[in-house]
């Protein structure tokens, strides 16, 4: 009997691999169609799934800026189908999702719960998930989410919604359980945009956890990784934290409405440093005001707060941000129908559709494969 409905996860083929991380969003929309009584498909095509092996009449496509594209190509080839496209890009740029196929648009979360406690857990059967291969600390890892959204207003964000909904300490240590339990994994990727939104929470799941058992990776602020919630993440058996630095330049972070400081960001390394958590810096190369000046403020930054790994990707406007919507206001220039890699991409193969006040798109790609070259994995940053 063919299901009631064929879930697809496009390719991302700007990734160097794209078997890391299981789309979580896809399985969140799979358990909501299950709880409702349908039978549910779903492909990932970056793991080799393909569209002959659609077996519905309705077709849900996940679709990221990123992904335009490649979902817009399937979506031409799919015929005799009623086409459903969800995700950020379907959220922020509905007319054009039409104008490629799609008969109907969701915007925003399917759910519309406000109370994210009482949404199911994605469902992890409806893919192979221990194809995906991603380790911390040599140990297999998958991923969780334990909140939605974010409460900053950084203007290169393209949030879904404006609200940032976290689930309780009692929920999110009932997943890490249930997920042990179910399929063995003993070590987590938090994928929420910032874990430690709040510190009493963390605190309540380090209690709730009692932990021995399991080892975590998480994303946080800069500002908010103080003496004492470095030391909630070190019981917490946190073995790194990935840390949105975006820039070494003040300037730069201003413009762009970061909330942090060139302090708050080498601080919060130190931190980490000093109860034995790895720091991961992500840095952008390319913003709103980004010069030669910045850059070697940036490169500055980078020798003195001593990341242990950096991750340093070309800035990409996403629809729905405040930096697409204006751009005549943080004075740049791009191009966003190119074929560009976007934020990510295969070394010395980056490309850049940007440009600032003063640095080309040439320029740009020059600084972020220099500053990669120099600084990602070498012996300072250990």
């Amino acid at each position: 009997m063919k299901p009631d409905i064929t879930l697809i996860f496009p390719e991302s083929d700007f990734l160097i691999n794209q078997a890391v991380f299981p789309p979580l969003g896809l399985m969140y929309v799979a358990s909501y169609f299950k709880n409702k009584g349908m039978s549910v498909q779903c492909l990932d095509l970056g793991i080799g799934h393909t569209l002959d092996m659609i077996e519905a009449d309705i077709v849900g496509i996940s679709i990221t800026t990123p992904q335009r594209n490649n979902a817009f190509n399937i979506i031409s080839k799919i015929d005799n189908k009623t086409i459903i496209a969800g995700g950020p890009h379907a959220t922020h740029k509905r007319k054009e999702c039409i104008e490629n196929g799609c008969h109907i648009v969701v915007c925003g979360e399917i759910e519309q719960y406000n109370n994210i406690d009482i949404v199911p857990f994605p469902d992890r059967n409806v893919l192979p998930i221990k194809e995906y291969k991603y380790f911390i600390d040599s140990i297999p890892a998958t991923t969780i989410m334990t909140s939605r959204g974010c409460p900053f207003n950084c203007s290169f964000c393209a949030r879904i919604s404006k609200k940032c909904n976290i689930q309780s300490p009692e929920r999110t240590v009932n997943e890490i359980i249930n997920i042990y339990e179910n399929y063995g994994f003993k070590a987590f990727m938090i994928f929420d945009d910032v874990f430690t939104t709040s510190k009493k929470r963390v605190k309540k799941i380090v209690e709730l956890l009692d932990n021995e058992t399991f080892i975590f990776r998480c994303f946080s602020r800069a500002n908010m990784l103080d003496d004492e919630m470095c030391e909630l993440l070190r019981k917490l058996n946190v073995k790194e934290v990935g840390i949105g630095i975006e820039s070494g330049s003040q300037k730069v972070l201003n413009m762009n409405m970061k909330g942090t400081t060139v302090k708050h960001n080498t601080e919060a390394i130190k931190n980490l440093h000093k109860v034995g958590i790895k720091a991961k810096a992500f840095l952008i190369v390319g913003l709103p005001e980004e010069d030669e000046e910045s850059i070697k403020e940036t490169e500055s930054w980078i020798v003195d707060a001593s990341p242990d790994d950096v991750d340093i990707s070309i800035f990409q406007p996403l629809p729905g941000s405040d930096i697409f919507n204006n751009p005549q206001k943080y004075k740049i220039q791009f191009n966003y129908d190119s074929n560009a890699q976007w934020y990510k991409g295969t070394p010395k193969k980056y490309i850049s559709n940007i440009r600032t006040g003063k640095l080309t798109e040439g320029d740009i790609v020059f600084h972020r494969d220099r500053l990669e070259d120099l600084y990602k994995n070498k012996e300072l940053l250990k």
